[in-house]
């Protein structure tokens, strides 16, 4: 990707992402939406003031300057009940609106919008570990890409890094037993339950909030303790037939259509331009297509066979003959 990949130096941009899914991990989940939304160091160290409404925390607006991406995705599997409840999507609301699949068309797209960022970049996403990362790993992976398709690129837990700034906190504090949920820290922070929860972009922005609060403090963290994306593990293994049928699915490939529609041709004897039967002629039998092939072949091992023992009987033959004489 030519993202420079320097650990020593301090993470410039921080990329909050967030992955909607068809469930959780034990399903081998697919990604239904994600959200990245790109911010500087120095954006997120100077956040802007939001004006007074008389609530007991004030939520920070958030950073002027970001790049945003926001992407639905048709999952190719079936949404559980579940995760189309939290989501408020479903895979046949995604593929009625012509969604494709997670293919190498987006990952493009993903490589070309993480390239835009000053480097180094890091990936912020809250539970991260344990889904965001190995699930978008999976899907890189599904899509023909390999787990270094975003080389160059860092990422880190934002759960992990709370709780160590916690532990990292006054005595009192850091003894005291939290949720790390992301509605629960939100809601600690500034009083009040985070908006569009359970959306990508929503999760993010709420994340952004939560980043502002301690920015700080979280980017000293992320600067020594973020490790290369391409080191994760992809959550499940992938099938080799994954991008053969993203391809079909997301029409990229004009063949595929042409190949499954081939064997209906063959046998419904409208291979001809005008897609009619040729009236008048009975249907030729149904014959496999290398019927020939293997006709021709036996032919040749029969000869072959049979070379040796004419050359024999003629050369008994015609010793013989001047005796016989």
């Amino acid at each position: 990707m030519g993202l420079e990949a320097a650990s020593s130096r301090p993470m410039e941009t921080l990329v909050i992402l967030d992955l909607e899914a068809t469930g959780l991990p034990p399903s081998q989940p697919k990604v239904t939406e994600l959200c990245l939304v790109a911010i500087h160091r120095k954006a997120l160290e100077g956040p802007r003031a939001a004006p007074s409404t008389g609530a007991p925390s004030q939520v920070p607006l958030p950073p002027r300057v970001t790049d945003k991406l926001c992407v639905c995705v048709a999952p190719g599997k079936a949404c559980s009940a579940a995760a189309s409840s939290l989501t408020g999507l479903s895979t046949a609301m995604l593929t009625a609106h012509r969604r494709p699949r997670f293919d190498s068309g987006l990952v493009g797209l993903l490589q070309a919008f993480l390239q835009r960022q000053p480097p180094p970049v890091c990936l912020v996403a809250h539970n991260g570990d344990r889904f965001d990362f190995p699930l978008l790993q999976a899907e890189l992976v599904g899509a023909g890409l390999g787990t270094d398709a975003l080389s160059g690129v860092f990422c880190v837990d934002s759960i992990v890094a709370l709780r160590a700034l916690d532990r990292s906190g006054p005595p009192r504090e850091s003894s005291q037993r939290k949720s790390y949920s992301l509605g629960n820290v939100y809601t600690r922070l500034y009083g009040q339950a985070p908006p569009d929860t359970h959306t990508a972009e929503g999760d993010v922005l709420a994340l952004v909030s939560i980043c502002q609060a301690r920015a700080q403090p979280l980017l000293h963290w992320v600067d020594t303790h973020a490790r290369p994306f391409s080191s994760v593990k992809p959550m499940y293994e992938v099938g080799a037939v994954t991008d053969q049928e993203a391809a079909c699915d997301t029409e990229k490939k004009t063949e595929c259509p042409k190949l499954r529609a081939a064997p209906t041709v063959a046998t419904s004897g409208e291979a001809s331009p005008g897609g009619k039967k040729r009236r008048g002629r009975p249907e030729a039998p149904s014959h496999p297509r290398n019927a020939p092939g293997t006709s021709s072949l036996n032919t040749s091992h029969l000869l072959a066979m049979l070379g040796p023992l004419v050359v024999l009987t003629m050369a008994v033959a015609l010793y013989w003959v001047p005796w016989s004489s």
